[in-house]
């Protein structure tokens, strides 16, 4: 009676735990498109078959089409649909791959270099009017692309060929003899790289180590076993961070009254569009008040990630400031930094060019936006998740 006896407290049946799962981790992430362009030729037969079915009205006219195979979805990556296709269409690793030392933000990384070959069957076939089939041919295209990758011992390359364009380069109706006796054709391929590798994770995200084998029976002692080890992650390659916002939209004004030039500074931002630097475009075109002596347009060519930066400011506002390089339409290189707020009150802009010396150039002011507008938009990242 006297005794106090600790209670357990139950638990909901699906309360969250630590859990250690087995899951395929990606080291390494690519998407990209490749063309080849191939000449096609009918033999005599064909064109046969096609000058006597131009000679028919009731035929005319005829249309070359250009068919390829289908691609199997995106998921899974290795499943029994992605081998089923191998009989028309194809992605191989062609060597061994190569360890690299690449130029990326400034640093030097380490990666793999390795050469992949997409192949794929197109069929070509002429059709009457009626849709009936004239005459058809069936050729092959492939494409051996270098890519650079995280791709370290002890993972996996799942190469995919999620998509086969075709487009015939000449006119596909054919209204009169005689026949052409060949055309070109174009197959794009729409390719997907993943480096995985299979691994223990404890959620949330990180390595899990499996127990130690401390339940034996009495036996003869053994050697020790290796430790554990995972494949080493490649930060600086993939996955690469995410933006805290983004701006988009077409601006212009005058140049503020700090400026080096006085004119007209018009903007065409799509920065961090899906929260990803990956695709971002900016460009600016420059009209001075000196009767264009000073005129320039100026594209981003590449931006730099840890430059980027967003934070509020006055009026419910956000401002957005990133730094990279470009160049002028003369093809002159210059660093840049390029500032954007978006407020109820309107928006503004900033640029400023700076060349191989360190000396600003160029510097446009504060420019208040009189025609358009800029929308810097809040991005939510893994930072602003808060966990209860």
């Amino acid at each position: 009676m006297g005794l106090n006896h600790k209670k357990s407290i139950p638990k909901a049946a699906n309360s969250l735990q630590e859990e250690c799962i087995r899951v395929q981790k990606v080291y390494d992430w690519v998407t990209d498109t490749f063309s080849v362009t191939k000449q096609v030729s009918f033999n005599p037969e064909q064109l046969r078959k096609i000058e006597e079915a131009l000679e028919d009205p009731a035929r005319r006219p005829l249309r070359l089409t250009c068919q390829t195979p289908a691609a199997p979805p995106p998921f899974p990556l290795n499943g029994e649909e992605t081998r089923a296709e191998c009989e028309t269409f194809l992605c191989e690793q062609v060597g061994e791959k190569r360890d690299v030392t690449v130029s990326l933000n400034g640093n030097f990384v380490d990666a793999q270099l390795v050469e992949l070959l997409f192949t794929s069957e197109v069929r070509v076939a002429v059709v009457d009017r009626n849709g009936r089939v004239v005459t058809h041919l069936t050729t092959d295209a492939s494409v051996l692309e270098p890519f650079v990758l995280c791709y370290p011992d002890g993972t996996d390359l799942f190469c995919k060929i999620t998509r086969i364009l075709c487009k015939i380069q000449t006119g596909t109706v054919l209204l009169n003899a005689p026949a052409p006796r060949s055309f070109n054709i174009t197959i794009t391929f729409c390719v997907d790289i993943q480096i995985e590798a299979e691994v223990k994770l404890e959620v949330l995200a990180k390595f899990c180590s499996p127990r130690n084998n401390d339940l034996s029976a009495e036996e003869a002692e053994m050697d020790s076993c290796p430790e554990v080890e995972f494949p080493a992650q490649c930060p600086d390659i993939f996955p690469r961070p995410n933006c805290d916002c983004s701006v988009s939209g077409e601006a212009s004004g005058r140049t503020g009254s700090n400026s080096t030039e006085k004119g007209r500074l018009s903007v065409l931002a799509d920065i961090c569009q899906n929260c990803s630097l990956s695709d971002s475009s900016l460009r600016f075109t420059f009209e001075d008040e000196n009767g264009g002596l000073n005129n320039f347009d100026f594209t981003a060519d590449s931006f730099e990630q840890d430059s980027l930066n967003c934070e509020p400011c006055e009026g419910k506002g956000l401002k957005l400031m990133v730094s990279g390089v470009g160049t002028t339409n003369d093809g002159e290189e210059f660093d840049f930094n390029f500032a954007a707020v978006s407020r109820h009150s309107g928006s503004r802009f900033q640029l400023q060019l700076i060349d191989e010396r360190g000396v600003t150039v160029f510097e446009s002011g504060i420019v208040k936006v009189d025609n358009g507008s800029l929308e810097v938009e809040d991005c939510v990242t893994f930072d602003d998740i808060k966990l209860k």
